[in-house]
């Protein structure tokens, strides 16, 4: 670790957040001294745009945002389009056509301004989730779950044949949940069939995200760092899940949460402390620290600096 590093991407969902959709005080704390030492803070979620945006804004970041794992990166304030590579319509299709297969599958499909979600009521799915993870919540926490997730723009529209009638743009993405061996199945079959066509990830068990070929967070960061003129050796990437790897991979520093699964931490540069931990408030006092005393510090490929 060194103190070159001029931009931070942070995941949001088990990244940022605690497991009570909170960001603790010394993270915001952190990130505000990151800032303003002169370093770029960001985002890089697999998030809905509108999900993201006010996240972003909360904290406030100081950088476009990359969002819906990659495939659309827009400036926070004034809601400009800097990058969007959606998945192509007919594969979008073919992709819903397929799914009807798999009797347990439900589809969500990220348009850029609203939700269509195949499957029972979007909302009631939502607010169930909300009483099942009660105990997690404090009062802030519960209001920050509803905003993103209850009260986004999002559509009922029925079974996987209506969402199919209804499909009439690229969505940015398709993410498909479901019992684990149909999931299991409909993403071989559907990655068998298409190839490098699409590109699947996943940050929520028994879900996949589905999106265009070339897409990643990795290139939305490659995107992002090109229009801001920075360097991939001077980025540093934070995250806790399978669809953060590449951008964990890319980054001049990549960082795994405490709470990412193993084969995660074993890709990153670093591990540093659960999201329930202050992880990265952690992270980013040791970066400043080392930014303020100029220092060079010689790490092996796989360092726990926090458990």
């Amino acid at each position: 670790m060194n103190g070159s590093y001029k931009m931070i991407a942070l995941d949001i969902d088990g990244t940022l957040l605690s497991s009570g959709y909170t960001i603790s005080r010394r993270t915001r704390q952190a990130l505000r001294k990151a800032m303003e030492a002169g370093m770029i803070v960001t985002l890089a979620t697999g998030r809905f745009w509108g999900s993201a945006l006010r996240i972003a804004r909360s904290i406030p970041v100081n950088a476009p945002v990359v969002s819906n794992d990659g495939a659309l990166i827009k400036d926070v304030y004034t809601g400009e389009e800097l990058y969007s590579r959606p998945l192509p319509l007919e594969l979008a299709r073919h992709t819903l056509e397929k799914a009807q297969k798999y009797p347990s599958l439900q589809v969500k499909i990220f348009l850029k301004d609203i939700i269509l979600f195949a499957g029972p009521s979007y909302k009631k799915a939502q607010l169930g989730r909300i009483f099942h993870f009660a105990r997690k919540f404090t009062l802030p926490g519960f209001i920050n779950y509803v905003r993103d997730f209850v009260l986004v723009p999002a559509e009922s529209v029925g079974n996987l044949k209506r969402a199919l009638s209804l499909l009439k743009e690229a969505p940015t993405k398709v993410v498909v949940s479901g019992e684990p061996e149909e999931v299991e199945a409909f993403s071989r079959e559907l990655s068998g069939e298409l190839g490098e066509k699409i590109y699947i990830t996943t940050s929520v068990k028994n879900s996949i995200d589905i999106l265009e070929g070339s897409v990643s967070k990795a290139k939305g960061l490659e995107v992002l760092s090109g229009l801001l003129g920075i360097k991939r050796e001077e980025i540093i990437a934070v995250g806790d899940n399978f669809n953060d790897l590449e951008m964990i991979k890319f980054a001049g520093l990549g960082v795994a949460m405490g709470n990412a699964p193993e084969a995660v931490k074993q890709r990153a540069d670093f591990v540093t402390a659960r999201n329930d931990e202050d992880g990265v408030a952690l992270l980013v006092e040791k970066v400043l620290s080392s930014k303020e005393h100029e220092q060079n510090i010689q790490v092996s490929d796989k360092i726990e600096f926090y458990t």
